[in-house]
């Protein structure tokens, strides 16, 4: 199934082009988010399990607990979102809003105060909330939701969304490669880790305000019923659970977030304990980031000629492949090396079309009943993402405290077999499930006549409402 061509509509502002400065602002700002992200996914349990001293278990815990919160947070926000009309729009001012408030977070996570094991407990609960269920929700949403705004071209839209990931994928390559480099430069203690947070929050701003100053909101606004009243959150929800698409993309989205968050938490003990070497973590990351930068960059044609869905299923493919060779020897440097390179292949195709088809999805939904809930829908799917991720966390934490891991300097063969299976298998699960819903997704065939029955009724609506004037 190809791409069929998408719908042109001479100066219609909504299809207008968008210029690489404001492509690279927009790619800019997912950098920033993936501080928080790239920390939270791959290194913060490390860090409270190995330098702070916490157990793997209460970890766990927490992570699973703050994930409904999260779920919650992202779908008010969400609302919110959708509900919002400022001078500087609707997504735009939520990145202008938050992006002080998420440099102060991110620094709070890091300074747990040396005291007892429920003090520090009640600590990370208060500052792991206050970063990702309240601050990161209400900046990451909006900036999510920014895309499906400022245009309404599949093509401009896959081309942004390039952008993202591309960027996302160097900015979160960057964080994990070069932070155990820098704590261990700086002392290797807690204070280290607050002084490279204290950078990576000053960069992070930065970044956000160039977003925020470059982007451009172009779509009308349709999140309001016909009788001009903002739509209730019931129905909101109503529409997304009705929209199959949705569903779909919903539970696309939590595989990934499972994927991610095996192979980030999972990532710094590999290196250390099954490969020999916690300095590997960098070469870990580089190996699987640097190959989905790359296919990032060629994928625009590959879209072009075969659609959304089919790249994101090659992409899937590749990714099993590359895990199952691990089964040969999960200890060789090698082979880990190769899994990496060929994660980053299958990853970089997924996410490369990943928000694209999530505002096509919103598109859908807009078709289907007359108003679009970009806000709710991107915020439900990050709960899911945020679900998957909490759930695998606390999975990893139980199953390790079950083979009495302690986050000591060795592990014993029981303790090594388990982090080997979580890291395989779980992998494994999480691309075969993305590859069994894209089967099924067909959304790329019928997009260019949702779009041009969409424009028909807006010029209908439109001068019906000029004959009544």
């Amino acid at each position: 199934m190809g791409k069929s061509s998408n719908p042109t509509f001479a100066g219609d502002k909504e299809f207008e082009k968008i210029h690489l400065k404001e492509k690279f602002s927009y790619g800019l700002g997912d950098v920033a988010c993936n501080v928080v992200y790239a920390l939270t996914t791959s290194l913060l349990i490390y860090f409270y399990t190995n330098v702070v001293g916490i157990s793997a278990a209460m970890i766990g815990t927490i992570m699973l607990f703050s994930r409904f919160f999260d779920g919650i947070s992202d779908v008010l926000i969400g609302h919110l979102v959708d509900r919002t009309h400022s001078k500087h729009g609707k997504s735009r001012a939520w990145i202008l809003w938050m992006m002080i408030p998420y440099g102060i977070a991110a620094i709070l996570l890091f300074t747990v105060p040396p005291a007892t094991p429920i003090v520090k407990g009640i600590y990370v609960f208060i500052t792991y909330n206050f970063c990702t269920t309240v601050v990161y929700t209400a900046l990451n949403l909006p900036y999510a939701t920014l895309a499906t705004l400022m245009t309404r071209d599949t093509d401009q839209r896959a081309v942004v969304n390039l952008f993202r990931t591309g960027m996302s994928a160097l900015g979160n390559m960057v964080i994990t490669a070069i932070t155990f480099p820098l704590v261990t430069r700086l002392g290797d203690t807690q204070q280290a880790w607050i002084e490279v947070s204290i950078l990576y929050a000053i960069v992070s701003i930065i970044m956000l305000f160039i977003c925020f100053k470059n982007c451009h909101e172009r779509v009308k606004e349709e999140t309001k019923t016909k009788d001009g009243k903002n739509v209730p959150l019931w129905m909101g929800i109503k529409l997304c659970v009705t929209n199959k698409y949705f569903i779909m993309f919903f539970m696309l989205a939590v595989f990934l977030s499972f994927y991610e968050a095996v192979t980030g938490t999972c990532n710094a003990y590999y290196a250390q304990y099954i490969l020999g070497n916690r300095d590997l973590l960098g070469a870990l990351a580089s190996f699987e980031s640097i190959p989905q930068i790359v296919t990032v960059l060629v994928l625009s044609p590959f879209i072009a000629k075969f659609g959304k869905r089919n790249v994101a299923l090659i992409g899937a493919i590749v990714a099993v492949i590359g895990t199952v060779s691990l089964f040969i020897n999960p200890s060789a440097l090698n082979l880990a090396l190769f899994a990496c390179v060929m994660r980053g292949i299958g990853k970089g195709c997924f996410r490369g079309v990943k928000y694209s088809m999530l505002a096509d999805v919103i598109e859908y939904g807009a078709w289907k009943s007359g108003i679009r809930v970009q806000g709710l829908m991107v915020s439900a799917t990050t709960a899911g993402q945020k679900f998957g991720s909490g759930m695998t966390s606390a999975i990893f934490g139980a199953l390790m405290s079950l083979v009495g891991f302690a986050g000591t300097a060795t592990i014993n063969a029981a303790q090594s077999q388990m982090l080997i299976a979580i890291y395989i298998i779980g992998n494994i699960i999480a691309w075969g499930g993305i590859g069994v819903l894209l089967i099924f997704y067909k959304l790329d065939k019928i997009y260019p006549r949702i779009i041009t029955e969409m424009k028909q009724r807006e010029a209908a609506e439109a001068a019906k409402a000029t004959a009544n004037a």
